[in-house]
């Protein structure tokens, strides 16, 4: 992989840009810095400078010529002498003097200016002689000044300031070079668990489900990734499981009856029956049939509602299907004690179908999973907003493990696949999901020899 395409690449680059952001900057502050600075001891000395000759000059008559102006200026600096027009007499011998106008106002002593020269600049100040001062030339009459300018060469400070750059630009180089080594070397130890974690990755692609990430320590970003994708894939892992489980009971569902049929069929077909045996088998497969169709449609309704289809939404009175529930439950076990409480304000916004489909279930769900002999109470209660409907038995109840997968699909507690066994082990999944569909909740309250209690609340209709 590219390093500038990969992660580690990316992040590099990114750390050596800031950190080359970051010391142009210092080290332009600096340069200008040290420059203002050195401008500032100029000035000064200048002035110093200025001093000592205009001392010397004023307030007495004075001839001067080349010699002894040159005697008069320090090292490193440059005169010129100004006379009343404020055109340059002379000036002290210097390798690349300072660039000054034809004339020059001498009527006011100015601030410190900077001025070019065919070599290094100069700072340089003006300031007023005395009334009383001539310049003697080596040929010619003498001629009076009234004002000089005193400069000094800024040679040594850029000479400085120049060797500084180039330090500064070669350290900047080196340090460059050893963040992006440092980075290097710390990113291929800081992503390493990014590396594994692809690694990991690939091999539960390749069809490897055991594999899962490390965690070394979950306070961390890589190891909350870890711990997500461990998650997704123990998510997946689980639900594929329930696919197979799923499609395997469907199977198994779908098979009994077609075997039923399939050998009555071929009874008949090979005519081994008689007028009376081709009756029953009319029968049975009639009755096979209608089984398969049953399941068949409840399969659908589950896929329909995984699928997130849209329900009618209509006002429901949940306490009427609940009476229709108990008048049915009555007719069919007329030996069994099912009474209905109801309370409050009862009406929910679903589709009345399903909902009649919610109690009915819970209710034969009951009927088939006790002793004749046990009472059933179906209530319902509205309050706070809510809706409550409560089918509750005094059978003998379910252990924890039942109880933690009763809602599954096929599920049945004694674990009976036989044709005999009453339901396809889909009714409470019907129920639970078109609760869900309805955006209420449904619970199970139950324990070896306490009963069962099934609680399905739905938020009251507007």
């Amino acid at each position: 992989m590219r390093a500038g395409t990969s992660l580690r690449g990316r992040l590099v680059c990114g750390v050596i840009v800031l950190a080359a952001l970051g010391m142009a900057i210092v080290d332009t502050a600096s340069l200008v810095a040290l420059r203002v600075y050195f401008r500032s001891l100029a000035d000064t000395s200048l002035t110093a400078a200025q001093g000592r000759i205009a001392h010397q000059v004023r307030g007495r008559p004075l001839s001067i010529n080349s010699g002894q102006l040159q005697d008069l200026v320090p090292v490193g600096f440059v005169v010129v002498l100004l006379d009343d027009s404020g055109r340059a007499v002379t000036r002290t011998r210097s390798a690349d003097p300072p660039e000054l106008p034809a004339t020059v106002d001498t009527g006011f002593a100015a601030e410190p200016i900077t001025l070019s020269s065919a070599g290094p600049e100069y700072r340089a100040q003006q300031f007023a002689l005395g009334e009383h001062i001539q310049f003697v030339p080596d040929a010619g009459p003498p001629v009076r000044v009234s004002a000089a300018i005193l400069a000094e060469s800024l040679g040594p400070t850029a000479e400085v300031l120049n060797q500084l750059l180039l330090f500064e630009l070669a350290a900047t180089g080196v340090a460059l070079v050893g963040i992006a080594l440092l980075s290097l070397g710390a990113l291929r130890v800081g992503l390493r668990p990014l590396r594994e974690m692809a690694a990991t990755a690939s091999g539960i692609a390749a069809g490897d489900l055991s594999q899962r990430m490390e965690v070394a320590d979950v306070t961390t970003e890589i190891g909350q990734v870890a711990t997500a994708l461990n998650e997704a894939f123990d998510a997946r892992s689980r639900s594929e499981e329930r696919l197979r489980q799923f499609v395997a009971d469907a199977s198994h569902e779908l098979r009994t009856p077609l075997t039923t049929i399939r050998g009555w069929a071929e009874l008949h077909q090979h005519g081994l029956a008689d007028e009376q045996l081709t009756a029953r088998a009319m029968s049975r497969i009639q009755h096979e049939a209608t089984r398969m169709q049953a399941t068949v449609g409840e399969l659908l309704l589950l896929a329909e509602l995984d699928q997130g289809r849209r329900l009618a939404r209509e006002p429901v009175d949940l306490g009427a299907l609940a009476v229709d529930a108990v008048a049915d439950a009555r007719a069919v076990d007329q030996q069994r004690r099912v009474e209905a409480e109801l309370h409050g304000e009862m009406t929910v916004l679903g589709d009345e179908n399903r909902l009649r489909e919610v109690v009915q279930n819970l209710v034969g769900n009951a009927l088939n999973h006790t002793p004749s002999d046990t009472s059933v109470r179906v209530s319902v209660r509205g309050q706070d907003g809510a809706v409550e409907l409560v089918v509750a038995d005094e059978g003998p109840g379910m252990d924890p493990d039942t109880a933690a997968r009763a809602f599954e699909r096929f599920f049945r507690g004694d674990q009976s696949r036989s044709p005999g066994t009453a339901g396809s082990g889909l009714g409470l999944s019907i129920v639970e999901s078109i609760v869900r569909a309805h955006g209420g909740t449904v619970g199970l309250c139950t324990g070896p020899g306490e009963g069962s209690v099934f609680t399905v609340r739905f938020s009251s209709a507007p």
